[in-house]
């Protein structure tokens, strides 16, 4: 019985690398890395749980940005309760 090859993290990261950019499947690209399919499959998964949902991980917040999206947010939220209380008044007075 052979041994298990063992791999670098960073060969395994390239790989996923790959895989990934390329937009080619595991099944295309592990034959030309000399590794298995399964194994390739394995890490791509693994790679694709550990990055958190919606957005790249290492994006950088622009702090100037996020203020003035609050800010905005708030004023939206206002210009909202006043409508609902507009709309309410002119609700009650068509009866």
């Amino acid at each position: 019985m052979s041994a298990r090859p063992t791999y670098s993290d960073e060969f395994k990261a390239d790989a996923v690398e790959l895989v990934v950019s390329s937009g080619r499947s595991p099944a295309s690209v592990a034959p030309e890395l000399g590794i298995s399919v399964t194994a390739l499959k394995r890490w791509v998964r693994l790679s694709r749980e550990r990055q958190p949902k919606g957005g790249k991980p290492d994006d950088p917040v622009d702090s100037a940005k996020y203020r003035a999206l609050e800010a905005r947010l708030r004023e939206l939220e206002r210009e909202n309760d006043f409508l609902k209380k507009v709309s309410a008044f002119f609700a009650k007075e068509q009866r």
